[in-house]
């Protein structure tokens, strides 16, 4: 017989386990020479030509973890 203690135990490892999986979708950005959200050229090693595209790029990517997408 189950109490409660097995079933907290199974609802935690659910929640971590899709915790795991979520984190793992998110993908992380490389240089490649252009903006990583206008597509502008940049110098190697940058990701973003200015801070407006940096904001913007994590606002659109807040939106898209919120929405599930």
């Amino acid at each position: 017989m189950s109490d409660i203690a097995d079933a907290s135990d199974q609802l935690i490892e659910t929640f971590t386990t899709a915790a795991i999986a979520h984190a793992r979708r998110d993908t992380h950005l490389h240089s490649d020479g252009h903006c990583a959200f206008c597509d502008e050229p940049v110098e190697i090693g940058l990701l973003f030509c200015d801070r407006d595209c940096r904001d913007d790029y994590e606002k659109q990517r807040r939106i898209r973890i919120i929405s599930g997408k």
